[in-house]
């Protein structure tokens, strides 16, 4: 029988991340239908974000020219720059012996791969497998995501992903004004435990929608992770 784990898309970790180091608790707010939600944040703006990114070690200066570029224009990053990173992200792990992941995309946004399949790797090459995937997304494309998909879904850069998504789907007016957190964080949770086919049903909002595609992309990719490609690293 085929072996597959499943790992945290990219954005996932990057926020994990966030929240557990650089969020600071903010008050409660009754805008947007997040009340009773912590509202704090990972940065205080965009040039914020971008200079602490462009100062760590961790990302290589590929990533980092694109974000100076962007910089000068309000944090903006050219698709096809975002585009290049995440091949670059995918050559890296061919170069690695690993064969190409594919190519999630949803609505334009990229998706690491949330599914790989371990069959005929021992022990210590899936060690080796997360370390390489860890490696190749640091160095080629995760500066450059982070800051993509907050321009894109979270302006006001919520540390809480489900904050995040809710807000953006207020933004858009894919939700009614009423639609609160709790609200959300109930229909997920019925989501979540729901293994039929039709399970995106749960929620109020149309999940086929583009405007909404987008908010779940950039702000709670985790959603989409059943309609993502599996990765065979062996072939």
């Amino acid at each position: 029988m085929k072996s597959i784990r499943r790992t945290l898309s990219l954005i996932t970790i990057i926020t994990c991340v966030i929240s557990m180091t650089a969020c600071s608790k903010g008050d409660a707010t009754s805008n947007n239908g997040i009340s009773g939600a912590d509202t704090g944040k990972f940065a205080s703006g965009m040039t914020d974000l971008i200079d602490s990114l462009v100062e760590n070690d961790q990302y290589d200066e590929s990533q980092k020219r694109v974000l100076r570029a962007a910089l000068q224009h309000d944090g903006e990053i050219p698709y096809a720059s975002y585009s290049a990173a995440w091949e670059s992200y995918r050559q890296c792990l061919v170069d690695k012996g690993y064969t190409k992941p594919p190519q999630n995309l949803i609505n334009g946004i990229y998706f690491a791969p949330a599914y790989v399949s371990s069959e005929g790797l021992t022990e210590e090459q899936n060690r080796k497998l997360n370390d390489d995937i860890n490696a190749c997304r640091d160095a080629r494309v995760a500066a450059i995501d982070l800051v993509y998909r907050t321009k894109l879904g979270n302006p006001e850069f919520y540390g809480d992903p489900e904050v995040a998504l809710v807000d953006c789907l207020h933004r858009k007016n894919l939700v009614p004004q009423n639609y609160t957190i709790d609200q959300y964080r109930k229909e997920s949770g019925l989501y979540m435990n729901d293994t039929n086919e039709h399970a995106f049903d749960r929620f109020s909002f149309d999940i086929n929608d583009s405007d909404t595609l987008t908010c779940m992309a950039t702000t709670a990719p985790t959603l989409l992770q059943p309609r993502l490609e599996i990765w065979k690293p062996l072939g």
